[in-house]
């Protein structure tokens, strides 16, 4: 009885041994699945994307110009022409049905600014304004100053990001989760807003144009008759 006793202490010994490791291993195991979910989640997504922290905005808002009228004028300037032009290439591109011209009443400058305003009317029809698109009216500038504005505006689709740009509210350094900081992507998103020629674009693809079939013909036959020289260079 004493031998098989004494045998079994060797063996009681060795079944611990062997739940410890077991229990170490276990450990081991559960630590790396646990590291994996966490750098599979850091790498995997981006819960700080760019295009939704300052996501570009597409909605109907007033595009202006003010004219800025001395009292002692009686014409348009130059400078007036040149930003009623730029402002009509605007109106046309935007597809808005119709400018308002506002003009200052009980300013100092208010007999001043309707001349300015008449010259800048004809000048935009001579671009091709028609009549029908433009309304005049007037707005109290009696405590306005000497140079009350001409203010020159239309209804149209604009793009912008509401995100203020340069907010550094947080510290670079701290980037061991592999997220974008708060500003990331701010100042591009506002360059795209306004780089953007009709911002309808960004709500969806413009339809298909019809083929120019005679175009097509053209190109087709110059290909067969005289190869890739036949064509124009593109350079």
């Amino acid at each position: 009885m004493s031998r098989v006793l004494k045998n079994m202490k060797p063996m009681k010994k060795n079944l611990n041994n062997s739940l410890k490791l077991s229990v170490v291993f276990a450990g081991i195991l559960l630590t790396g699945c646990a590291s994996y979910q966490k750098d599979h989640f850091t790498v995997g997504s981006t819960p700080k994307d760019y295009r939704t922290q300052h996501p570009i905005v597409v909605s109907q808002s007033e595009v202006s110009e003010d004219l800025i009228v001395a009292s002692s004028m009686n014409k348009m300037s130059f400078r007036h022409e040149n930003t009623a032009t730029s402002f009509y290439g605007k109106f046309r591109r935007s597809g808005a049905k119709s400018v308002r011209v506002i003009l200052p009443a009980g300013s100092h400058n208010e007999s001043a600014a309707r001349s300015v305003a008449h010259d800048v009317i004809a000048h935009m029809k001579e671009l091709g304004l028609k009549g029908h698109e433009v309304t005049v009216s007037r707005y109290h500038a009696s405590n306005h100053g000497d140079s009350a504005t001409v203010r020159l505006s239309f209804d149209a689709i604009t793009a912008n990001v509401a995100s203020k740009c340069g907010q550094w509210n947080e510290d670079l350094r701290e980037t061991s989760d592999n997220q974008n900081y708060g500003n990331y992507g701010c100042s591009t998103q506002n360059n795209l807003a306004e780089m953007i020629a009709n911002p309808a674009d960004l709500l969806g693809p413009r339809g298909e144009s019809e083929i120019d079939a005679g175009r097509r013909d053209n190109v087709i036959n110059d290909w067969r008759e005289g190869g890739t020289s036949a064509l124009p260079s593109l350079l």
